[in-house]
């Protein structure tokens, strides 16, 4: 057998489009820092893309993760059922809007997308879908033809699940000076609707409340809830895509929460199970009650050491006063943010909730896209042992991701080598 030694061990028996974002193979991790196979120490401003919420290792989940591992570690939900399932579904029901009673779990965000999807077609017996330029959902069949973020995500793969119509996305930033970004983004929607699928094809409305690969556009709590009332005029469900927003990410536990809007069916992953693969597609009993038996379900969904997980995070989350925290630090952040962009112009926009923040880059003096800053920030970042990632169809975004309950000290430690590194992305 012949072995590949010309890379690295990371990425000798991987795919090379796996290639990772920091270099390193990692032993532990602990709170904001991740320790490599060579003893160094590592701040993580990404975990695991808003999956870490409640920093690596924290201890309730580990207790409860070694504690179920030891009683019952699998049951699939069609045969019986498991204490730690039933414990999710209640715990959820203390942080979900009122009314989503029952919920449906599964592995991953791109499942509950297409478990979304199924439910909103199966209750309103209808073929179409509107989706967002700008979205991400997923990678699966369905959730690529959903997403429209970057080529990448659906290149090759045509044809892709037909019925699904893209409207524009409420981009204040990129909105022209002329238009109101409400009115902008709602007359797209009332396009689709005109020229491109009938009202009452449409099954359901899916959107993400804050755009994530899309790059952490923040829209207008008025566009939100022009979307609730498109929906309710087309008897179509609205679905809210809070997998990346979710779980305390914008300092409350759900990202709708800041717009003032009820989804009819949501979805959560990420943040959910600390790590362990757990999601929840989240709904009213009335609703479940029009699907047909048998078309949901999956071996590995609601497995019992991630609802395990799940329970220990949101009682974690509430003990240690994790959404206050995010807001609290978030507003640090964004304040360190707009004071460097008055330095900067190359900052063009700085954005987010809670502890899911972004910079805009572009290039002085105009909106045009700086990809390059984007990408040498990252670069230099990642050299002083800080992990940052980019976003944005044009890959000039930045995004940052740091755990819910991050201590002054970590925010303080990356806010030093962002002094270090903007003069050399941005001026």
């Amino acid at each position: 057998m012949t072995v590949t030694t010309d890379k690295p061990a990371h990425m000798r028996h991987m795919p090379f489009f796996l290639a990772p974002l920091a270099p390193f193979t990692a032993e532990s991790a602990q709170g904001s820092w991740v320790t490599d196979t060579d003893g160094n120490r590592w701040l993580d401003f990404v975990m695991g893309i808003a999956v870490m919420n409640t920093g690596y290792s924290h201890p309730k989940v580990v207790k409860a993760v070694q504690a179920q591992a030891a009683k019952v570690s699998h049951a699939q939900m069609g045969i019986w059922r498991h204490q730690p399932m039933l414990d999710l579904a209640a715990k959820l029901q203390e942080i979900l809007p009122e009314g989503m009673d029952q919920v449906l779990f599964q592995n991953s965000g791109a499942e509950a997308v297409e478990n979304a999807v199924k439910l909103a077609k199966q209750a309103t017996r209808r073929p179409g879908v509107i989706a967002f330029q700008g979205a991400f959902h997923g990678r699966t069949h369905l959730t690529m033809a959903l997403t429209c973020s970057a080529v990448h995500y659906r290149g090759h793969m045509e044809p892709l699940v037909g019925g699904i119509h893209h409207a524009r996305y409420c981009y204040p930033y990129r909105t022209p000076a002329s238009e109101d970004p409400t009115a902008y983004a709602l007359e797209d929607v009332r396009r689709v609707l005109r020229a491109e699928i009938v009202a009452d094809d449409v099954a359901a409305i899916i959107v993400e409340p804050i755009q994530g690969e899309g790059g952490f556009i923040v829209p207008t709590a008025e566009f939100m809830q022009g979307l609730r009332a498109i929906a309710d005029e087309i008897g179509a469900k609205l679905i809210i895509d809070e997998i990346q927003a979710g779980m305390g990410r914008t300092g409350k536990w759900f990202c709708h929460e800041h717009y003032g809007v009820k989804p009819d069916i949501m979805t959560s992953a990420k943040g959910l199970g600390s790590g362990y693969p757990i999601a929840a597609i989240a709904a009213n009993g009335e609703l479940w009650d029009k699907c047909m038996p048998g078309s949901m379900g999956g071996t590995y969904g609601g497995n019992a050491v991630g609802c395990a997980a799940g329970v220990a995070t949101i009682e974690a989350m509430k003990e240690d006063g994790m959404l206050e925290n995010a807001a609290k630090q978030g507003e640090k952040l964004k304040a360190y943010f707009e004071k460097l962009q008055q330095t900067y112009p190359a900052i063009g926009e700085v954005r987010g909730k809670g502890l899911m923040m972004a910079i805009e880059l572009v290039m002085p003096g105009t909106k045009d896209p700086n990809a390059a800053a984007a990408k040498t920030f990252i670069a230099e970042c990642i050299k002083r042992r800080l992990i940052v990632m980019g976003a944005g169809a044009f890959g000039n975004c930045v995004r940052l991701l740091p755990p819910l309950n991050i201590p002054d000290e970590d925010l303080e430690a990356a806010m030093a080598v962002f002094d270090e590194v903007a003069p050399i992305a941005f001026a």
